[in-house]
């Protein structure tokens, strides 16, 4: 019965030694990684490993860290280190000890997935991306954020958030029409994409409004840069069809755990900084930390929010130096815009703060 199995590709099976090797491997399992591959002999780990769910390599736990802890696991997605082939299994596996309860290896079972898992990538996508740019969207930048943030506070590792929208974009859809505001939109995505380093994850929540996770950085000075590069970048002509035009882009970042360490509270401080952008005329703008805020000394807790809310609106770091945009367009669109750029001591001001 199990060689009608294997042999059918219903269930393949697979067992390792005390030291991760494979022992044994179903024929048409070990088919799948090249005809002529050995497998039988190489560490499990080299061949499979878990996987996100998007399908790369990387899971929330690496396969290694199950066979470490010798503990069973079920039904783990894991994808095939293969450059010939791209394919997902799901693997099942328990430790084996002898009389002696001296660990001996896994024994397990597992299954090839490939389609199912595609078809449910796809689906992933649909309800976690954005059909117009290809961008996260609100829901996934939501979850991200929150886990994100859940696994970094206990390890004490900084993350930093910024909020941004577009100046002008309401014209270019009110002169040009929508259908070329969507085409602007699209490449304002791609320039993003080339601008914000890994791991970085940047989201459209809808409009005008965007979104950018930034794990691991505290240097409020690199964030500056970083806001400087996108509102250059952005700040260039698009070409619309038989049209171009100009827009600016605005920034508000916040810091965790500085500036908050929920998701709520760290949105908050962005939107306050992006909102100070904004007022200011200024391109960027950076939250004031709460350690920084000036609050009366025996003050009530309500009462120091109050004074931080206040000293944020009015300490909120804005850059001030702006500099113009011609549109250089034929279509009524052409009127001349403005947007905010940064200044190097600017930025290293707010390094003190």
């Amino acid at each position: 019965m199990i060689n009608s199995f294997e042999a059918q590709d219903v269930c393949w099976f697979w067992a390792t030694d005390a030291d991760q090797n494979l022992t044994y491997l179903s024929r048409n399992a070990g088919a799948q990684f090249g005809e002529d591959a050995e497998v039988v002999g190489r560490a499990i780990t080299e061949l499979l490993d878990t996987c996100d769910s998007d399908g790369n390599h990387g899971g929330e736990r690496p396969l290694n860290y199950y066979l470490r802890a010798r503990s069973r696991f079920s039904d783990l997605v894991v994808r095939l280190h293969s450059e010939k082939v791209e394919r997902w299994w799901s693997l099942t596996g328990r430790p084996y000890f002898d009389a002696s309860q001296k660990f001996i290896g896994y024994r397990g079972s597992a299954q090839d997935i490939t389609d199912e898992f595609r078809r449910q990538c796809d689906d992933t996508h649909l309800a976690q991306y954005d059909a117009l740019t290809g961008l996260a969207n609100r829901h996934r930048m939501e979850v991200r954020l929150e886990s994100i943030l859940s696994g970094f506070r206990a390890a004490k590792r900084p993350c930093a958030l910024m909020m941004m929208d577009l100046d002008k974009f309401k014209q270019v859809n009110d002169t040009l029409g929508h259908p070329a505001g969507d085409e602007l939109l699209r490449q304002v995505a791609q320039r993003l994409q080339r601008i914000v380093p890994p791991p970085a994850e940047i989201g459209r929540l809808g409009g005008d409004e965007f979104k950018i996770i930034v794990p691991d950085v505290d240097d409020r000075g690199k964030l500056g840069e970083i806001a400087t590069k996108i509102i250059q970048m952005l700040s260039q002509p698009y070409s619309l069809g038989e049209d171009r035009a100009v827009i600016g882009a605005s920034v508000g970042i916040a810091i965790a755990p500085f500036d908050g360490d929920t998701p709520e509270e760290l949105e908050k401080s962005a939107d306050l900084a992006l909102y100070a952008s904004k007022q200011g005329g200024a391109g960027a703008s950076i939250a004031s930390t709460p350690m920084t805020w000036p609050t009366p000394r025996g003050a009530s807790a309500p009462w120091a929010r109050t004074c931080a809310r206040r000293w944020h609106r009015k300490a909120s770091m804005s850059l001030t130096s702006r500099s113009s945009a011609q549109r250089t367009t034929t279509s009524p669109a052409s009127r001349r815009g403005c947007i905010g750029s940064m200044t190097r001591s600017a930025w290293s001001r707010a390094r003190c703060w």
